[in-house]
């Protein structure tokens, strides 16, 4: 059984932008920056691409720091319908590959573009579409992501049109815009520290004088994500990883990784 088609192209350049294309990016930039939380900030988007980029049906994959889905919204579809999918599509590929992860080895740095279109007609019709794409008569679908500070993929967004329309080069050349700057902006809701007056970096750990390798690290930990994915993330060996982990939690005092999340989440004021 073949898989859903990689999604790893990203819109096509064209050497001038419209006016309208350039205004609508700056709204949709404008408009979601006024969130204060990475979740209000996606379905912000969302609701706002269903004008510029009218869609029939959406959804959007939330992901906790070690890919694993921690929510989802949808729109014009039913939740049910979507997490039936989900459960299907793991067990699928999981029973033929264990290591099998909804978007594997996939990194902010790894060469993956920030979006994609597919028309599902033009592909062949293999088990994947048959059993998951015919049954909602998708036409054309639209999906793109957000990552976080690690590089991470923290969201992915999904747009699909049953109407014979395909997404307009305008539409397009919109969100081509747009992404860039929204993903960076959607970086910085995991950013964990402060600037004091004199613009020096303030984080809930600075007491324990780590380094900065360390300060990575430990950022991270704060995020829940795993010692092996905290290794993949900073392209260093997971022994290298658990010897950095072993000085944090000397430095600041503790004898496990619980126990340190609890003193510096518990820590109210940095």
């Amino acid at each position: 059984m073949e898989g859903p088609p990689k999604i790893m192209h990203s819109f096509p350049e064209t050497e001038k932008k419209s006016s309208r294309s350039c205004a609508d990016a700056f709204n949709l930039v404008r408009e979601c920056s006024k969130e204060h939380t990475p979740r209000s900030f996606c379905i912000k988007l969302l609701e706002l691409l269903k004008t510029l980029c009218p869609y029939d049906m959406a959804a959007i994959l939330f992901f906790d720091a070690n890919n694993k889905i921690s929510g989802m919204h949808t729109a014009g579809r039913k939740r049910r319908e979507l997490k039936k999918y989900l459960v299907e599509y793991t067990q699928d590929f999981t029973e033929k590959l264990p290591e099998f992860n909804l978007f594997a080895n996939m990194k902010e740095t790894s060469g993956f573009l920030f979006s994609g279109v597919i028309d599902w007609q033009n592909l062949s019709d293999d088990e994947f579409k048959k059993q998951h794409i015919a049954p909602l008569n998708l036409r054309y679908s639209m999906s793109f992501c957000f990552f976080d500070l690690s590089g991470t993929y923290r969201v992915v967004f999904a747009l699909d049109r049953v109407r014979d329309v395909p997404f307009s080069e305008e539409e397009q050349n919109c969100l081509g815009l747009a992404l860039p700057v929204l993903n960076n902006i959607h970086r910085n809701f995991f950013y964990s520290g402060i600037d004091d007056a004199k613009g020096s970096l303030q984080t809930p750990w600075k007491q324990y004088h780590l380094t900065p390798r360390e300060e990575e690290i430990m950022a991270l930990l704060c995020q829940g994500m795993t010692t092996q994915n905290i290794s993949s993330a900073l392209y260093i060996s997971v022994g290298t990883t658990y010897k950095h982990v072993a000085n944090i939690l000397k430095k600041a005092g503790v004898t496990s990784k619980q126990e340190l999340i609890v003193r510096i989440m518990g820590r109210q004021e940095f």
